[in-house]
């Protein structure tokens, strides 16, 4: 007891070195391994294993090599036991080995072999076909422990000796005749040991095992493996196999013992063993499933001699794993747990299997048997009935189908190796399906045929039930795209090789799978983010690898109060195929404008259509035909979706569409595919009749096209508000691009003006309706800023040549001219900049310059008080020769003006009229307040109302002419008018009252005047003329009146009084002077009217009022024009002259 108490304590510190045992060690292996293998070992030792509690005696470097010096296996250690009999004997043989940290491979060939390396991939250690499976050589016995001692078969024991149980039926043994075969194999190594001699155990003990699959490519590796195969001292043989891998410890315990009468008791368990290595075990093809499932249980079963069991009873968990297709990732099941018990009924031949199924909120619990043949054809019985099946997406799901009506038969024939589904049935209290068909597995490629056809059911019901593997895809987008409805009928057929079932498989032939559905009420969202189709008509067609979705009608609610209608849908799959199979879909769309605006504006289709209205401000009835085609995937990313719409649309009108307008349309037709859309039609742009071509692309600016007359009011609406320099109708045609956001739009504009009227449009340019006029233009939106480039006027005479560039607001930023003749013979140019005080600087330069509507229009002022005129300008004119009106010029003109806020705050005006008479103008303060005025003055009066064309009889005459400056409020001006020494010719009733005598020749001198002297109100485009005073030697008068511009009209009236010197003494008069003329007339007069066209007007006199002295000529003076003018407050002239 001392010595082994030292021998342990001296253990527990280490190993013992036993060298000397070397040489016994390596003959013993290899008088096991036998003459054709050379050993090799580099020491020995004895130590405990803490592990097992026991004693062991290990070897170091064992090296296995062939005849050829090859090496076979290697192993860093080795645990050897010396069998005793054998030492006895005088022959030393291992009756134990175990290989410790071993690397070890295992490589299955593409033909199935197994190739087993042992620390050496050059040399196989083992060999093993697929196809061999290890058969008895003689009868199957029950042998005695003598002779496995011995090692030597002997002859059967007869019939009075232990008797064997009755034999089972042919039938029954014909259809397991591998079970048969192993268990005779593991007989002859229960009775010649492991090795065929004395070995008992072998082993592997933290070792690492790789299993290379040459048929798939793939490879798994396992570490820290245990691995043990015994022969118990009762006789059988015992495996274990197992990892202590920190991840994921798994282990597998099998044994077989012998029973009476030739039984064999056997007992499997195991703990968390994954399905994927128990296939990998088994050489199951797994290229196309893969199952990551813990297995937990044990089978106990009684086999007879013949291979029959007697018994057999046991319990499996499945743990939480997936099953997945690795060809197809949408086919994924989920199991959270599984569990079947097995119980064999001995009597009945059946195997009865209860078994039940957890994933998710599925949970399935049947009852499976299997019945033997009884008429000895082979064919097994299976029947799945019982329990019930919950199928269901989550633990709680409102639309949980619950079957409790299940049966399903079948009948498998190992000989033809054929499963039948007989008439099955499966279903609930509302719905039934009917099932039936077969799998014929005798071929290289299994052949499914399954029928398939239900009564009416929920689509939430269809969805469960529609199996994952068949048409993955098209299940797919169902289950997420179609939520409700009503299915009214399913019919499936199959019939095809199982391999076009499968996802990496050739193509399902079109006559190998039908599907056929037809359902209503049905609510659908074919694309993410956009809403759902409601209330459909549905009908489903797959035929083959095509499958076609038919919707007759539904209805797409937008929100509140706003739908569209769908009908006619097509949804088409042509080939369900490939990975990502394309899909086509058509539909027609009714309803409302705002529903398909507000749908196009959901952020699925903002960034595809770029709608250019709002739902809020449109109105209008659609009509809509759209194709889109699509990839069935679960993701779409941008681009991969292609549409195509083409859309009539009634009683359209939408604000702000094209460029900030209003369009409304009898009939608009819109079209829109990924590249953009189109709109086109004749409509209305802010009321304005006009036809439209706009097209926006979908990462461009949109080209805009426009054709449309513009009146006064349309401009207007367009924010060109001209103040009337150009009324009557322009037709205008407008093409360009609408840049998207703060970009630059730029637009070619053509306008015909011939039917219009222009009135300083540009200074100076002046043109009746019917003229020709056109006018060309690039115009460009630069916000703020817009900006008139490539601007070409034409017209009769007119031709301007330049850019302008305004501001929001409308006013001038910038003009250059460098052509600018408004009529024939002009040569002159104009050049316009604002400066940093915000005034306007304006330079006109020339040889030659047509100054009439100039003149004219500065004479009659803004046409109507909504004119724009700039309030700050600084005007700089020099022009060589101004024309002017009946062949009068100005010579030499040198124009300086300069107004702020409107007023006029300083001028400098010079030039030659006439006979080189001078015209001048400036600033002048008058009175006692200083107030400013505008004087002008020339020493040829009749000069110049010729060349402004307010009369042209006058001639000579010193003129001045003082007013007071425009205002910013363009109230009316007052002044004064007073010629002196001027003659009037051509006059023929004012020279039969002053009774002038002609001249020889017939010509008659004109009637001279000493004075001139008329007060006037100047207003917009009318002169208002009063106390108009006129003396001469011969002949004096009174006048008022007014010069209407815009009416082109002149009114005046008053009395001619001869012999102004004499008549009008009496009129001087005191106290009876009023009656008798008042003091600007005389006794004697005659009444007068002037009337008809500015450049025109007529002279009347009426003779009988020179009979009526004094105060009765009043009964006979004509009717005056003046009407009464508002109450304004208007400056005063300061003085009178």
């Amino acid at each position: 007891m001392l010595a082994l108490f030292a021998l342990w304590w001296r253990l527990s510190s280490g190993p013992i070195e036993l060298d000397i045992a070397t040489p016994w060690l390596t003959a013993a292996i290899k008088e096991n391994l036998g003459a054709g293998h050379e050993v090799e070992i580099g020491g020995t030792q004895l130590e405990r294993d803490a592990k097992k509690g026991r004693t062991s005696l290990r070897i170091r470097d064992i090296v296995v090599r062939d005849a050829d010096g090859t090496i076979v296996a290697s192993a860093p250690k080795a645990e050897v036991g010396i069998s005793g009999v054998s030492l006895l004997l005088g022959r030393i043989r291992a009756e134990r080995l175990s290989l410790v940290g071993a690397e070890m491979a295992v490589r299955i060939e593409s033909d199935s072999k197994l190739t087993v390396f042992a620390g050496s991939n050059k040399r196989p250690f083992v060999t093993a076909s697929a196809a061999s499976a290890p058969a008895p050589s003689q009868p199957i016995r029950s042998p005695a422990n003598a002779e496995r001692a011995a090692g030597a078969a002997r002859p059967e024991p007869p019939a009075s000796a232990a008797p064997l149980a009755p034999a089972a039926p042919a039938s029954v043994r014909s259809s397991v005749p591998d079970l048969a075969a192993l268990i005779a194999w593991i007989e002859r190594l229960d009775a010649s040991g492991l090795d065929g001699r004395e070995l008992t155990e072998i082993g592997l003990q933290g070792g690492n095992l790789t299993v290379d699959d040459q048929r798939n490519g793939k490879q798994w590796t396992f570490t820290n493996i245990d691995l043990s195969v015994t022969r118990p001292k009762g006789g059988g043989i015992a495996v274990a196999l197992g990892s202590h891998s920190l991840e994921r410890p798994w282990h597998l315990r099998a044994a077989m013992t012998p029973g009476q009468q030739g039984h064999r008791i056997i007992d499997i368990e195991t703990q968390k063993l994954s399905t994927k290595d128990v296939m990998l075990a088994m050489r199951l093809n797994a290229d196309q499933y893969e199952s990551d499932l813990p297995l937990s249980g044990r089978i106990r079963a009684d086999v007879g001699p013949d291979g029959i069991p007697y018994m057999l009873d046991g319990r499996i968990v499945v743990e939480k794993g997936l099953i997945v297709d690795l060809d197809d990732p949408l086919v994924r099941v989920p199991i959270d747990r599984a569990e079947i018990s097995l119980d064999w009924d001995k009597s009945r031949r059946a195997l009865v299997a209860p078994f039940q199924v957890v994933s998710g909120g599925t949970r399935i619990t049947l009852l499976a048997q299997f019945e033997s043949p009884h008429d000895g054809s082979g064919i097994w019985g299976l029947q799945i009935s019982g329990g019930g099946a919950v199928l269901a997406s989550a633990p709680v799901d409102p639309h949980a189908l619950v079957l409790n009506r299940v049966l399903l038969r079948m009948r498998i024939n190992p000989a033809k190796q054929r499963i039948d589904l007989d008439p099955s049935e499966v279903g609930n209290t509302d719905l039934g399906i009917a099932l039936t068909g077969s799998l014929d597995f005798s071929g290289d490629d299994p052949r499914i045929t399954l029928g398939f056809a239900s009564t009416r059911m929920s689509v939430a019901a269809m969805k469960r039930l529609w199996p994952v593997t068949v048409a993955s895809k098209v299940r797919a987008w169902v289950v997420d795209h179609v939520q409700a409805g009503t299915i009214e009928r399913i019919d499936i057929s199959t019939n095809a090789p199982w391999s076009t079932l499968k996802s990496s498989g050739p193509p399902v032939p079109d006559d190998g799978l039908l599907i056929q559905l037809t359902g209503h009420g049905g609510e659908m969202r074919p694309v993410e983010g956009l809403p759902a189709i409601r209330d459909a008509d549905v009908n489903l067609h797959i035929s083959g690898r095509t499958a076609v979705i038919n919707i007759g009608r539904g209805n797409v609610d937008i929100s509140s109060g706003r739908k569209l209608s769908i009908t006619n849908g097509v949804f088409e799959v042509p080939d369900t195929f490939p990975k990502a199979p394309p899909a086509k879909v058509r539909f027609r769309l009714d309803g409302s404008v705002p529903a398909a605006v507000e749908l196009l504006s959901m952020q699925r289709l903002r960034d595809f259509s770029g709608a250019p209205i709002e739902a809020s401000t449109s109105r209008g009835t659609l009509t809509a035909q759209v194709t889109l085609a699509l990839p069935l995937k679960e993701d779409l990313a941008p681009g991969s979706s292609l549409y195509t719409v083409n859309m009539d649309i009634a009683n359209f009108a939408a604000e702000r569409m094209v460029m900030g307008q209003k369009v409304e349309a009898a009939l608009l037709k819109v079209s829109a595919n990924n590249l953009g859309h189109w709109i086109r039609g004749d409509v209305k742009m802010n009321g304005v009749p006009s036809v439209l071509d706009y097209r926006k692309p979908r990462d461009g600016d949109a080209d805009v096209r426009v054709q449309a007359t513009l009146d006064e009011n349309a401009r207007s609406k367009f924010g060109f508000d001209l103040g009337g320099v150009l009324t009557g109708p322009v037709p205008i045609k407008l093409s360009g691009r609408v840049a998207a956001n703060d970009g630059d739009s730029r637009f070619a504009v053509e306008a015909d003006l011939t039917q219009s009227k222009v009135d300083n449009l540009l200074p100076g340019w002046v043109k009746p309706p019917g003229r020709p006029g056109r006018a060309t233009f690039t115009l460009i939106k630069q916000p703020p800023a817009t900006r008139i480039e490539d601007l070409v006027v034409e017209g009769a005479g007119t031709s301007v040549k330049g850019t302008l560039e305004v501001d929001a607001a409308g006013d001038v930023v910038s003009a250059n001219f460098p052509v600018f003749a408004v009529s024939d013979g002009d040569k002159a140019t104009l050049k316009a900049e604002r400066g940093a005080d915000g005034a306007l600087r304006v330079s006109v330069r020339g040889d030659v310059y047509d100054g009439r509507g100039f003149v004219k229009s500065t004479l009659t002022g803004p046409a109507n008080s909504k004119q724009k005129t700039d309030k700050d300008v600084d005007l700089d004119i020099k022009i060589g020769t101004v024309v002017g009106f009946n062949g009068e010029t100005l010579r030499g003109l040198d124009l300086r003006l300069s107004r702020r806020s409107g007023v006029i705050t300083s001028l400098a005006l010079n030039a030659k009229l006439g006979r080189d008479a001078p015209l001048t103008g400036d600033l002048r303060g008058r009175g006692s307040n200083g107030r400013q005025l505008v004087f002008i003055e020339s020493n040829d009066a009749g000069a110049f109302f010729r060349f402004t064309d307010m009369n042209s009889k006058v001639a000579g005459g010193a003129m001045w002419v003082a007013l007071d400056p425009q205002s910013a409020d363009l109230a009316p001006q007052e002044g004064i008018l007073n010629i002196r020494d001027f003659v009037v010719r051509g006059e023929a009733a004012l020279e039969r009252v002053a009774a002038a005598p002609e001249q020889a020749g017939g010509g008659s001198p004109g009637v001279q005047f000493s004075r001139l002297r008329v007060e006037f109100t100047r207003s917009l485009g009318r002169f208002t003329i009063r106390d108009g005073l006129l003396k001469g030697p011969t002949i004096g008068g009174t006048v008022e009146g007014y010069i209407d511009y815009h009416r082109d009209e002149v009114r005046m009236r008053g009395t001619f009084v001869p012999l102004y010197g004499l008549n009008n003494m009496f009129g001087q008069l005191p106290i009876v002077g009023p009656f008798l003329g008042g003091s600007n007339e005389g006794l004697l007069g005659v009444t007068y009217e002037v009337v008809g066209p500015p450049s025109t007007p007529v002279l009347r006199v009426n003779p009988i009022s020179a009979v009526a002295p004094g105060l009765l000529r009043k009964f006979f003076e004509f009717p005056g024009g003046n009407a009464p003018m508002p109450a304004q407050s208007y400056a005063e002239p300061a003085g009178r002259y």
